[in-house]
């Protein structure tokens, strides 16, 4: 219900018209499709990850936000990225998922999905239909901006394979509305960043708790590349243990009949599958299944090909180039009832984490990367609000 309203009945992850449901979803499945991904989006995440990696070197203290901004810079949405943590973009994103998620913690609106009369009750003793509704406001301007500007970009021909521009063209055969439009953008850009963020800051948190699975990953990686080569996608067959860190959720992931002592950090249960996420997915056969972080059944994350990029060439370069400890004497919590906040999309608090180079040769590999990436970022356009979003 809160979905419903807060997308005026476009939000397209629960949605229930089935046409709708299924022109949207065909568009999203080319868009990320995996040989898509391998192919032209890894150039763009390679470069995002070399900011990543300059961030942390250059000012270490402001690790928990930089992921954020890496995971919606390489949104391929419409053809925007974002220089920094403070941009409109990340911070209207941020805020949106904060007012959603006031909505659905215990208390923030009656159970109108299991009595839905409730949802005739009058405004005046019903505050979280207003709240709704200011949402739905906020959300409407910034997504509507946001698919206008890659429409506009596809059109001068610049980054002419963003999905904003594709779903245009596509709108005689789809009859989808521009609000549609927009929202099938959003939901995009809303399921590939703060998630796909919090990922790679729990992988952090686990890492600085479990110094001996840190260590095997900069064994394993060092086994490849020198101090002069970064990791790239096309390693990862060859970095295992490093695919392995990543492979974690919660509810199936905590049966000890499929994962041995599931409680427990332990990466190596997952080096027997050699498939990436979205080929486990598409063998078809669920007790083959390596997790199920992204989904099962026909409403799959269909970017999950695009997520296991973002994550593994973030966090193959990160290990690569820093070595990852708490402050000494701090003790580190991973539980997750108190070391991690949010509902539905839960992401660590912020912990202390002490970021050190791992030679003076790494420092110069990514100075020198940062400098090439920089042609890659030229090709990008910043967003700037034509409208108050407040």
């Amino acid at each position: 219900m809160v979905t419903e309203i807060a997308a005026s009945g476009d939000g397209f992850l629960f949605q229930q018209d089935i046409h709708k449901w299924r022109a949207g979803r065909k568009t999203l499945v080319q868009h990320f499709a995996p040989a898509v991904m391998k192919s032209k989006n890894v150039l763009l995440q390679e470069a995002e990850s070399v900011q990543l990696l300059y961030e942390f070197l250059h000012q270490p203290e402001g690790f928990m936000n930089y992921p954020m901004r890496y995971t919606t810079s390489v949104m391929t949405l419409y053809g925007l990225r974002c220089g920094t943590y403070r941009d409109p973009i990340i911070q209207e994103v941020e805020e949106s998922m904060r007012m959603f998620s006031e909505l659905l913690v215990p208390g923030g609106k009656p159970p109108v999905e299991v009595f839905p009369l409730l949802n005739y009750l009058p405004a005046f003793i019903s505050p979280w239909k207003d709240k709704c509704k200011r949402l739905a406001k906020r959300v409407d301007i910034l997504y509507g901006d946001l698919v206008d500007i890659g429409v506009q970009r596809g059109m001068k021909g610049l980054n002419s394979d963003n999905l904003a521009y594709k779903l245009r063209l596509g709108k005689e055969s789809t009859g989808l509305t521009h609000h549609q439009e927009a929202f099938i953008c959003g939901v995009a850009l809303e399921g590939g960043t703060d998630i796909v963020a919090g990922v790679i800051l729990t992988c952090l948190l686990a890492l600085i708790s479990h110094p001996e699975a840190q260590k095997r990953a900069h064994e394993e990686l060092d086994a490849i590349c020198n101090e002069e080569t970064l990791p790239r996608w096309e390693d990862e067959q060859g970095l295992p243990f490093v695919r392995a860190i990543f492979c974690s959720a919660w509810a199936i992931h905590m049966n000890a009949e499929r994962y041995e002592e599931p409680e427990l950090f332990k990466p190596e249960r997952f080096l027997s599958h050699s498939m990436s996420m979205a080929e486990s997915i598409a063998q078809g056969d669920p007790f083959k299944r390596d997790h199920f972080a992204f989904g099962a059944g026909r409403r799959v994350c269909p970017g999950i090909q695009k997520a296991e990029q973002d994550i593994f060439i973030a966090l193959s370069r990160l290990l690569w180039a820093f070595d990852f400890c708490a402050p000494a004497g701090v003790s580190i919590s991973t539980d997750f009832s108190t070391a991690f906040v949010g509902e539905g999309i839960r992401m660590p608090k912020k912990f202390p984490l002490v970021v050190t180079p791992r030679s003076q040769k790494r420092v110069q590999t990514i100075e020198h990367a940062m400098h090439l990436a920089e042609e890659t970022f030229s090709q990008y356009g910043r967003y700037n609000p034509t409208s108050p979003l407040g």
